[in-house]
Formats: C-alpha cells, structure tokens, sequence
C-alpha cells in the first residue's frame, strides 16, 4: 500500500531516470524555509507571556533565523538540473537540447500550476479580508508577468514568497545562454565559473541590490552549474565516496546555517562568509550526489515523495501559515517557549501538507506529462521519441518550489 502511495505521489518524468536525492535536497530545502517562517509568525503573533526567555536560546534562534538561506539552497538545485543535459551535450556530446523544447517545457510544466495556485490563494485572501480587491488585484497581476519586485520594489502580496519565483523565471529565459559556457575547455570553464561567482558576491558587497532580482542570486545558480559540470565530468568519484564525506556532510550544513549573517554586515568576516556560502552548497550537494551513505539519506522513503511535490508545498505554506496560524498561535502548551514552539510546528506543518499533497495531485501533478508539450509543439513520432531521448528527469524541474 504504501509503494502505490509513492507511485501515486511520485513526479512524471520524460523517461525513466530519476534520482530520489535530488528529491532529497529539495525537501532539505523546504523543511527550513517552512520552519523559518512558522517560527517567525508565532513570535510575531503570540500573546505568551513566557516563563523562560527566548533569547536566551542563543544558538537555537541563530540556526533559526538564519534558515532564510535555504532560498539559495532551491536556487543552487535549479542551477544543477536545468545546466546538466545542457553539460552532457557540450562536455560529453551528448544530444542536443532544442531551445524551442526547453522554453516550452518550462511554460507548460510551471505556469499552468502557478496561475492556478497564485488566484486560489487571491481568492482566499478576499475571502478572508486579509486585503481588498483594489490593493490585490494589481498586486496578483504583477505577479503573474513575474514582474512585482521589478514594478514595485517590494515583496508580492498575494504570497510574499513568489519573488523567489520571479528570480527563477529571470535565471530560466537566460540559462541556455549561460549554459554555454560549458562548450570551453574543463580549466577554463571552471576557473571562469568560479571567479563569476566572486564577481558577483563582490559586487553585491559593495553595490548591494536596491530589489530582489537575479542579481543578487546570481552566484546561487552558478554554483549549480559548477555542480552540474564536475556531475557530468565524474570529477573525484570514488574519492567523494569515502567514509569522511559522510561524516562531512551535517558539519557542513550547520556550519552554513550559524555563520554570522552577512546580509546584516558589510565587513571583512561578512564577506569572507558570503564568499564561502556558495561553495559551501556545492560542496554538501556534491556529496549528497556522489556518497551512498548520504545518498540513502535523502532518498529514504518519504524525503524524496514530498521533496517532489516542493513547487505547490512552497507555493501555499506561507498563505496556510498565515491563515491558519491566527487559530494555533492560540494555543498554548505551558508558557515556556521551546514546548510552544514546537507546538506550532506540529500545528502547522500537517495541514500544510495535507492542502498541498491535494493541489499537487490535482493541479501540479498533471501538468508534468509531457503529452501536453508534445501537442503543441506537434511533433511526430520519429522527432518526438528522438526528443524524449535528449532530455533526462534532471532537466524537469526549476526550484524554488519549483524553486
């Protein structure tokens, strides 16, 4: 029973690749960014009068607040899945991938699901008097273009976490022309790569973004990329198989997630972890990859099926966050913080899941059969089987949420 719940749950891929663990790294991803945001709405909201202080929980509130990162985590997955069939062409002439496929792809596989979601969520506010329809309308309008920071230099009101969207679809259009430079030479490409990244962690240090786009994200994408070449090339396989990369991999993502926080501060030591945080990524993603002790980790029964289904889950948590947590923050379990917080988690996170495993199934889901591509690019069947071929599992997905 429970392997035809997996199956039933399970994302549609072009063909029969699939690795659970990327799965794994997009539930990774998830899980921190819903437990920084249910966290940071009971703060906000509730009326305890604690016993204990939450301050005094020192290490506890830095890992916390610092889970705003795993952002870049979704980024730098994104960066890795769209750049590799494009690697296995240039690097190991591989099958070429049609632009016009790739675009198409992208729009049948994400925005049908998107507008669907964004003008639910439209409606419930409404519903719920969060906002009037004068303020909203627009606001949803934005971001269905994938245009409001851009329009208006501020976070989207329908859900705030769309603007991680809009940086995706900036990376999308983009990346087949970015992807080329996996046609250089191996030293080449990496070292141009690499100094990108820097680049672009400089610059922001010095010239930071006055709104959200890809510019300040760009060095999350390239890590993938990064990623997606040394995946390609078996750069160090057996040596990322041994037993210290096992042990590596939890000691790097904490350290990831208590470096000070340099988006607060523009000193030497917050841009020396700034630098650091990309290659940070690539280094745990690379093990996750390539170690089967991790592996198993992250593909371990339920990571990968509700990884899989992050797109809708990160679409509509923070909107369940909101709605429902005006009811659970009423809820108390003593007044110590820790026992409430936790509360709250468990409040929070089962109908978070049981809202997106129905939108998934029903709205999400459907749209990843490929059949829908293939009409309207009326291929045949010779054009359609040689296609199919050309593409992996790999190139499915963007993600943040998708993304």
């Amino acid at each position: 029973m429970i392997s035809k719940l997996a199956n039933k749950f399970r994302r549609i891929t072009t063909n029969q690749l699939y690795l659970p663990e990327i799965d794994g790294m997009r539930f990774l991803s998830l899980s921190l960014v819903t437990l920084f945001h249910i966290r940071g709405y009971f703060l906000d909201k509730t009326s305890i009068k604690f016993i204990d202080d939450p301050a005094d929980y020192h290490w506890l509130n830095k890992l916390f607040a610092n889970f705003d990162r795993s952002v870049p985590l979704f980024f730098a997955i994104s960066g890795f899945i769209l750049c590799t069939p494009f690697a296995h062409h240039y690097i190991n002439h591989g099958k070429k991938i049609q632009l016009k496929q790739y675009y198409v792809r992208r729009l049948t596989r994400l925005e049908p699901p998107y507008f669907i979601v964004m003008t639910c969520i439209f409606l419930a506010q409404l519903v719920m008097g969060t906002n009037d329809f004068h303020t909203l309308f627009p606001s949803l309008l934005a971001s269905l273009v994938y245009s409001h920071d851009i329009i208006y230099h501020h976070t989207p009101l329908v859900t705030v976490v769309a603007w991680t969207l809009e940086i995706e679809i900036q990376f999308y259009l983009m990346a087949p022309f970015l992807f080329r430079i996996m046609a250089l030479p191996r030293t080449a490409r990496r070292c141009l790569i690499t100094c990108l990244i820097i680049f672009f962690v400089v610059m922001q240090n010095f010239y930071p973004p006055t709104f959200l786009s890809i510019y300040g994200s760009a060095q999350h994408f390239l890590i993938g990329m990064l990623i997606a070449d040394f995946y390609v090339c078996g750069f160090a396989i057996d040596f990322f198989k041994k037993q210290w990369a096992a042990i590596a991999a939890p000691v790097i993502l904490i350290a990831m997630f208590l470096m000070p926080r340099w988006e607060d501060s523009f000193s030497m030591i917050g841009l020396l972890c700034a630098l650091l945080f990309p290659f940070m990524i690539g280094l745990l993603y690379y093990i996750i990859l390539r170690n089967e002790a991790v592996k198993k980790v992250f593909s371990y029964k339920f990571i990968p099926i509700i990884g899989g289904m992050c797109y809708t889950t990160y679409l509509i948590h923070y909107t369940v966050i909101s709605m429902l947590g005006r009811l659970t923050v009423k809820v108390h379990l003593t007044n110590y913080y820790i026992p409430n917080l936790l509360l709250q988690f468990v409040l929070l996170i089962i109908p978070i899941m049981l809202i997106a495993a129905v939108f998934y199934l029903y709205i999400e889901r459907p749209f990843m059969s490929k059949k829908l591509m293939d009409r309207l690019m009326k291929k045949d069947k010779h054009l359609e089987t040689t296609n199919m071929q050309s593409e992996t599992s790999l190139s499915e997905e963007p993600e943040v949420g998708r993304n």
